[in-house]
């Protein structure tokens, strides 16, 4: 998380250098079309508990998982409405894999009220995130080949997170055996950003866009309603085509 802080107090810092610079007209077309690669910062971790009925007694499972974001593949339009201000359309995909740790204490098939420890893991549970984005924008021109767009609008995910569903347990010992499943989930959220284009024709240019997504994704399982967080902080670079 602290390289992506860095990082974007760095695109920060160059957006307002962008800000203050004098102004010059630079607009070249009402269409842009943009494909951005860059990654996407965000990570978090939940819990469940689980209190299956095993030999006529309640076993207690808990279950603590974590989940990350990774590369982030964007490609949308914008276009000119009014003046300098638009709005556009992206989408955005971005991808990876946390793990999760399973602690329980198990009922003993011979006698009443001596529950046993086991412990599990698993690791490579994937989580998956689609986003498209909204936004009106605001588009200046910075220097004869620069210009800045600012915008704001929302954001539809659709969420895919492997977690626990239920756990098997086997004797002797108890071994615990989780079992996996793909829950989905699509929250509506906002976003916010910005995206730098540099001209190099009048017609292709280079850009670097800034954009923090937010929402909140919401999985029924067989133990309850967990909740993650969706979105973060997406720096990307790419080509720009305008006409």
């Amino acid at each position: 998380m602290t390289s992506f802080r860095s990082l974007g107090v760095c695109c920060l810092s160059v957006l307002a250098a962008v800000l203050i610079a004098s102004p010059a007209q630079a607009q070249t077309g009402r269409f842009t079309a943009s494909i951005n690669f860059g990654v996407q910062g965000g990570s978090g971790d939940f819990t469940q508990r689980l209190t299956p009925t095993i030999y006529d007694e309640p076993a207690t499972i808990d279950i603590a998982q974590t989940y990350e974001s990774g590369p982030l593949f964007d490609v949308g339009a914008d276009v000119l409405v009014f003046g300098n201000l638009g709005v556009g359309l992206h989408y955005s995909r971005t991808s990876g894999d946390g793990a999760a740790a399973v602690a329980g204490q198990i009922p003993d098939p011979l006698f009443f009220d001596r529950p046993r420890g086991a412990t599990a893991s698993v690791d490579g549970l994937e989580h998956t995130e689609g986003a498209v984005h909204l936004q009106v924008f605001y588009r200046f021109a910075a220097s004869p080949k620069l210009d800045v767009s600012v915008g704001v609008g929302p954001t539809f995910f659709s969420v895919k997170q492997q977690l626990i569903d239920t756990v098997s347990v086997t004797e002797p010992g108890p071994t615990m055996t989780p079992q996996v499943v793909e829950v989905s989930d699509s929250p509506v959220g906002v976003n916010f950003g910005a995206d730098i284009t540099y001209l190099v024709t009048d017609a292709i240019g280079a850009g670097v866009m800034l954009r923090y997504a937010t929402g909140s994704a919401d999985f029924a399982t067989s133990g309850a309603t967990v909740s993650l967080d969706a979105g973060g902080f997406q720096f990307g670079a790419g080509l720009r085509v305008r006409f």
